[in-house]
Parts: C-alpha cells; sequence; structure tokens
C-alpha cells in the first residue's frame, strides 16, 4: 500500500504538460523533404542563406517563389539553386529575382535515362535567412 501511494505521489510530481503543434505538409508523389539543412555563414555585408536539401524519384520541374509573410507580395532577395548532383554550394545559380524555376537534375533526363543509375536526384536551394518571408514551392 505504501508503495502504491508512493508511486502517485512522484508520478503526480514528474507530469509533463505540453502542447501539440500540427504541420501539414503536402507533396507530390515521389518528393521528399531531406532533413538536411545546411546554415551558411554569411560575409561581411551579406544575408545569410540556409540551404536545404530535397530529394526525388523523379527529374521533376520546380517553381520557387519568395513573398513577404505580411503582404503576400513577390520579394526580390537572391536565391541559389544547386542541381548539378554535387554539394559544392559555390556552383550553385544565381536568381536575383527572387524567383527560380529548374528541373532537379540539370542535364534534364528521366531518373532511369541517368548514368550512372541513380535511385534519387538531389538538389539543394539556398533560402535569404530574412524575417518575414514565405518561401512557396511548387512542382511540375
Amino acid at each position: 500500500m505504501i508503495i502504491i501511494i508512493l508511486v502517485l505521489f512522484f508520478g503526480k510530481i514528474s507530469t509533463v504538460e505540453a502542447q501539440m503543434v500540427n504541420v501539414r505538409l503536402v507533396l507530390p508523389a515521389g518528393v521528399n523533404f531531406n532533413p538536411r539543412i545546411v546554415e551558411a555563414k554569411p560575409k561581411e555585408g551579406e544575408t545569410g542563406l540556409r540551404w536545404v536539401e530535397m530529394v526525388v524519384q523523379e527529374n521533376i520541374h520546380l517553381i520557387v517563389s519568395l513573398k513577404s509573410d505580411d503582404t503576400g507580395k513577390d520579394i526580390t532577395e537572391t536565391l541559389y539553386v544547386l542541381n548539378n548532383g554535387t554539394a559544392d554550394f559555390r556552383t550553385a545559380t544565381k536568381h536575383e529575382a527572387g524567383e527560380a524555376s529548374f528541373q532537379f537534375d540539370n542535364r534534364g533526363m528521366l531518373i532511369r535515362n541517368a548514368k550512372p543509375k541513380v535511385q534519387q536526384m538531389r538538389a539543394w536551394l539556398g533560402i535569404p535567412v530574412l524575417p518575414g518571408i514565405i518561401t512557396a514551392i511548387e512542382y511540375h
């Protein structure tokens, strides 16, 4: 009996309360967001970048645009796209209008025709680290 009272007493002290947050991300079949995110250290006077890796099972077309969180209007910050199969961020393509349109693999072929044979294609997206920006991603 004493053991039960002690367990109930100490069990009540160690309870934890939490608030659940629901996030819904709708992606077409074959598209995954890899949890690999790299934050690049900005040079003097430059905006910092966050590199997000995306992985797909087919070479789909992607449109990325930056919008203001407050007004919903387009933002003209620079985006970077690295779709040459590497993680060499120095070779990324620069898109200065705040919008980028590209295929995951810049060779423009279906995954079954890629040499050497691959199961997935990867692309990195360099997004500026600024408050109040929404990154809109569309797949085609």
